[in-house]
């Protein structure tokens, strides 16, 4: 492994400031741009279960992992600040997700140079994907910030080992580790590649100041946690044991979320979701980023190791423990992806800029042709964004609305499953909330319509499969509103025997 970085000590020019600046722009608008769309399931449970709690609530609070405190904090801070509402508590997201760009620059522009520093980080600013965790209320990109920069300072640490960027380091894995507990896979990763250099001798000059930082980052999640551990160690056991049968129908978690292959799957009807040219532009980002892979790994072995360890390890940790597979906990290597793409381009470019005599004729260089190449990419991108802001993640406003709407005064409305939270607890308090067929049954009356209401087909066909079929039969459905959460759309059946003004004859 070699751990050198070629570009860390070039000097910042004012083409850099302008690339910077301007990317950072674009970062800003895109995750800016419907901000206050409607919150969906987990953004709902932050807000409701932890963001509304005192502070002093939130640090002793986990009796779910959806408490991402540090989080929780940021957004409770933003709310105090300009009150409650879906583009407040989205704010840190937002500004994380900026932030993220701007580390993502600084940490390419030291591994492989200022262009490709530049396309990696523009690239990352129009991703879908990354504009779409921007928008989540969630601590996604808050753990993504402080990987990249976890990352930056763990190999300048072992190159030039100093106090204070270990230091630094200690601290950032903290922040991390309290932003999201998976940042603990991350950081292992790290721990096991300094093991793994003591083990190469020469590769590492210092190797007590890299092992204190290690420790007090270890000792800082700890401290941090200490206030929670109890429920932490209960939460943990709670995800990871078969699911109690006093848990409600509605909070149990679906079988098929443990299952890495459900999570392949879900990433490819992801894609797929996005159109023609994600579909068919993902071989092409897999074969960059295997050029960009062996290219990077032959001169700067420490970022694709990390990248290569962490995935595997995370879903071997997940399959041991019983945990659901979500494809956002490997959310924070999408950066490092991007960084090996674009690298990939232009390793490509090279190779053409040589092989093709017509380009050598012309005196075409690789560098031209891997700035177009990054600027397709870029392009492609745009092209997919537009898809994120057609719909709300979860469009529960939408239904709310739509029934209050279309109901007669007399009729009843009921939520079912996952959608019960959200509407009992934020949208629509008076509607009322039913486990099972049975108390929908019991709730119709030919004087009114019955009005159901759920999201995730998934969860119900797995949880509440008798309300499905007494829904398939007595019901119709009625309307249907997407969402760009996948899995996340929700549904609204209306009752099929009401009589009109029934009551009064």
């Amino acid at each position: 492994m070699a751990n050198g970085v070629s570009h860390g000590t070039a000097s910042m020019r004012r083409s850099d400031w302008i690339w910077l600046t301007a990317i950072l722009v674009i970062a800003f608008a895109l995750r800016a741009y419907k901000l206050e769309s409607a919150l969906w399931y987990d953004e709902i449970v932050t807000l409701v279960d932890f963001v509304r709690l005192p502070v002093s609530g939130i640090i002793t609070t986990l009796s779910s992992t959806n408490n991402h405190i540090l989080y929780s904090l940021e957004a409770k801070a933003a709310i105090q600040l300009f009150g409650e509402s879906a583009w407040t508590l989205r704010l840190p997201a937002m500004l994380f997700g900026v932030g993220c760009v701007a580390a993502l620059w600084w940490f390419a522009r030291r591994l492989v140079g200022p262009s490709q520093a530049n396309f990696a980080a523009l690239l990352l600013a129009v991703s879908y994907h990354h504009v779409w965790f921007s928008q989540n209320a969630r601590g996604y990109t808050g753990l993504m910030f402080w990987s990249i920069l976890g990352t930056a300072l763990f190999i300048q640490g072992l190159k030039s080992s100093s106090w204070r960027t270990w230091i630094s380091y200690a601290l950032v894995v903290g922040a991390a580790a309290y932003t999201h507990l998976f940042a603990a896979f991350f950081f292992f990763v790290h721990g096991l590649i300094y093991l793994l250099a003591l083990l190469k001798r020469g590769y590492i000059t210092d190797r007590i100041k890299p092992l204190v930082g290690l420790a007090l980052g270890g000792a800082l999640v700890l401290i941090l946690h200490a206030p929670v551990m109890p429920q932490l160690i209960h939460s943990m056991q709670s995800m990871s044991a078969s699911t109690p049968k006093v848990v409600p129908p509605s909070e149990r978690p679906v079988s098929e979320w443990k299952n890495p292959l459900w999570t392949l799957l879900e990433v490819g009807r992801n894609v797929q979701s996005l159109g023609v040219v994600a579909t068919l532009g993902l071989p092409t980002v897999l074969a960059f980023f295997l050029i960009g892979a062996v290219s990077l790994g032959r001169r700067q072995s420490l970022v694709l190791v990390i990248l290569l360890l962490h995935i595997p390890l995370t879903l071997l940790a997940l399959l041991a423990l019983s945990f659901r597979i979500w494809p956002r906990y490997f959310v924070n290597d999408l950066p490092f992806i991007f960084v090996l793409v674009v690298h990939g381009v232009f390793i490509f470019a090279d190779y053409l800029a040589k092989a093709v005599p017509v380009l050598k004729l012309w005196n075409v260089t690789g560098h031209r042709i891997g700035v177009m190449g990054a600027a397709a990419a870029v392009i492609c991108s745009l092209f997919l964004l537009p898809a994120n802001y057609r719909f709300p993640k979860q469009d529960f406003l939408g239904a709310r609305d739509f029934v209050l709407h279309a109901q007669a005064a007399q009729d009843a409305v009921v939520s079912v499953g996952l959608a019960s939270m959200a509407f009992s607890r934020y949208y629509a308090p008076d509607w009322r909330v039913a486990e099972s067929w049975r108390e929908i049954r019991d709730m119709r009356n030919p004087a009114r319509h019955i009005w159901v209401i759920y999201t995730s087909p998934l969860h119900m066909s797995e949880n509440h499969p008798d309300v499905l079929a007494g829904l398939a039969s007595e019901f119709d459905r009625v309307k249907f509103f997407p969402g760009t959460l996948g899995g996340g759309e929700v549904l609204v059946y209306r009752s099929r025997d009401a009589v009109p003004n029934a009551a009064s004859q």
